[in-house]
């Protein structure tokens, strides 16, 4: 039976990160410390090349029992709240009660490529800019919709409701629509400079915005809890944010660090104290989800997944610390081997849906060494590619370099990236999205806003720079080389 709580326990804050993997749910306390973590895996399909989904009712079977372990866990807290984040991009179309009228597409999905680019040929480029901030790219939600209004109509006509992930699960523990301006912006719909719904881009398109709720500053309350344990009911819900503004705040990124996070996907993040448009449409600016302020962010699409699809291709009986001790065998640069990591096509810098990912220099002197080494180092060039047409005056100067995410607990793949980035890496304990939730509801509850302290694990600095300049030019020249045949293929 659970212990009840007393007037003399502490606070408790529940964040609920509706993650690419699975759903993770956390309870943390008024100092940030994780008492409690739950997680349940979903499926990911793809019914056909280059489409990722998943079904959102798999999201709510999670949801129900996280928040099942946490009421059974016993806990001796008092819960003041709820938090939500998730994988960004990723899209739900519902009817009128809230109920998917297709499967979400997932922010990997590369099927709406030709809808970018009609974005583009209709509006300009500058023009879109100047509505949105970001260049259209095939993640965005609203190329989702686009996509079904054209390729499924049957399921565009019947659409009451559009939400990304974590948005959709705040409509089922609050029964209201709404989003945050972090998600919002990833949308393609949201004037990100003045942080509320592109009016003109939206009507110009016929796309009603009640479609996709109100937008909230993250740490907003939009509702109050009627899901779920009965203990549970009642408590405010706040708006949330993305998962990487989310784990920003979680970790404790500040004004001068540059985020790198190394999880499925590879992200920099750099945030803002003013709008700015970045130098290059590959760089995303978005609202964060601390207010009034925005972020820098660029997105390599398979970071971890590639390793990830390595180890499950090749190496199935083998953990990822047994991969890291074979590939420390190789020497820096993997004699010359190179890995492309362009295993779901590219986002950032080349935003090359058709690009495709591969092995280059392979030769009878390579072992499986070589070739784990090279997928890191892949990875690792990727980031460095995304960093330097983030800085391409080398003005950002980053006080701090700060690693999360599951690889930055490979001591091999931070050390390579120290060595890629010829910069100093904190590798740092990563309470991930779903801390970072919950921390949200802490500001709303609490009306502060303290900024998490980086919990720093470990420190790599540069070692090998040379040999990694080399190999980074000798990835550059590939890609370019590459580039006239993806460009010439169907995406």
């Amino acid at each position: 039976m659970r212990q009840m709580s007393t007037p003399r326990d502490p606070d408790g804050y529940i964040g609920i990160d509706v993650g690419t993997q699975g759903l993770k749910a956390v309870v943390v306390d008024d100092h940030g410390q994780v008492v409690f973590t739950a997680f349940h895996a979903y499926a990911t399909h793809s019914p056909q090349a280059g489409w990722r989904e998943q079904d959102p009712r798999d999201w709510e079977k999670a949801l129900t029992q996280t928040l099942h372990n946490i009421s059974t866990a016993g806990l001796p807290v008092r819960y003041r709240g709820i938090g939500v984040s998730g994988q960004m991009h990723t899209t739900v179309v519902t009817n009128e009660s809230g109920d998917p009228l297709y499967p979400a597409m997932l922010w990997s999905d590369q099927r709406t490529a030709n809808y970018a680019r009609q974005l583009e040929t209709r509006y300009g480029l500058q023009a879109l800019l100047e509505l949105t901030g970001n260049k259209p790219l095939s993640n965005f939600s609203l190329l989702r919709v686009l996509w079904l209004q054209e390729q499924r109509h049957d399921v565009y006509q019947n659409i009451s409701h559009v939400a990304v992930a974590k948005d959709w699960i705040r409509f089922q523990l609050t029964g209201r629509w709404a989003t945050d301006v972090t998600d919002a912006s990833g949308t393609y719909l949201l004037n990100v400079k003045k942080r509320h719904w592109a009016g003109e881009l939206l009507s110009s398109l016929d796309i009603p915005e009640k479609w996709w709720g109100a937008v909230f500053e993250s740490a907003e309350i939009v509702g109050t809890m009627h899901y779920g344990p009965p203990e549970f009911h009642g408590l405010p819900v706040v708006a949330g944010s993305g998962d990487q503004a989310a784990s920003a705040v979680g970790t404790g990124i500040a004004l001068g660090d540059l985020g790198i996070s190394l999880g499925t996907s590879g992200v920099l993040f750099w945030p803002l104290e003013r709008y700015q448009l970045p130098s290059h449409p590959s760089v995303h600016v978005f609202c964060h989800a601390e207010e009034k302020t925005w972020h820098w962010m660029s997105v390599t699409q398979s970071a971890a997944l590639s390793l990830a699809w390595l180890r499950d291709q090749m190496f199935p009986l083998k953990s990822y610390r047994d991969l890291d001790q074979i590939a420390e065998s190789a020497p820096q640069g993997s004699e010359g081997l190179l890995f492309l990591p362009y295993l779901n096509g590219e986002r950032a810098p080349i935003m090359n849906p058709a690009a495709e990912g591969g092995f280059f220099g392979l030769s009878y002197r390579h072992h499986q060494s070589h070739v784990i080494r090279a997928v890191l180092e892949g990875v690792a060039y990727s980031l460095r590619h995304c960093y330097m047409t983030m800085n391409p005056g080398g003005l950002m100067n980053p006080i701090r370099m700060i690693l999360t995410g599951g690889g930055a607990k490979s001591r091999l793949w931070a050390q390579i990236l120290a060595d890629v980035m010829g910069h100093d890496i904190i590798a740092a304990d990563d309470p991930g999205a779903a801390v970072g939730a919950a921390w949200l509801v802490r500001s709303a509850i609490t009306g502060t806003h303290d900024k998490m302290a980086v919990k720093q694990t470990s420190i790599y600095h540069p070692e090998h720079c040379k040999v990694y300049d080399q190999g980074f030019l000798d990835y550059q020249r590939l890609v370019n080389s590459l580039t006239p045949l993806w460009d010439g293929k169907p995406h």
